[in-house]
């Protein structure tokens, strides 16, 4: 039984439900970035971002009605999980860097005529 179906069954609240979304996509995407999987993450960035609107409306049409009974563990849990994935989206974005900078020396390599180089033969 996935995460959202279990808390969803202990509370019917809108909030509590958009929350438990946003916990599994962020932790969705911790695995693949730990898997050091090859994925788009342009589809992560979306579902995050719709959950992140639909937090937003449901706090907006709430007012000063109370959100959900006790939501702080969850809410830690998802504190937990975003610094996650910001530590590894970090890492996989100095990783792309690494290998744009070997490519890009690759290629002036291959631009040379090895005029100026040492080692010519």
């Amino acid at each position: 039984m996935r995460l959202h179906d279990a808390l969803a069954e202990q509370s019917n609240s809108p909030f509590r439900s958009a929350i438990v979304k946003l916990i599994e996509i962020v932790d969705e995407e911790n695995a693949v970035l730990e898997g050091r999987r090859v994925v788009s993450h342009a589809g992560f960035t979306e579902r995050k971002n719709h959950a992140l609107r639909e937090l937003m409306a449901i706090q907006r049409a709430s007012g000063s009605t109370p959100l959900c009974d006790p939501c702080d563990s969850l809410l830690s849990r998802l504190s937990d999980g975003l610094k996650r994935n910001a530590t590894l989206l970090k890492l996989h974005i100095a990783a792309v860097g690494e290998v744009s900078d070997i490519i890009i020396s690759g290629l002036h390599a291959a631009e040379s005529d090895g005029t100026y180089s040492r080692n010519r033969t």
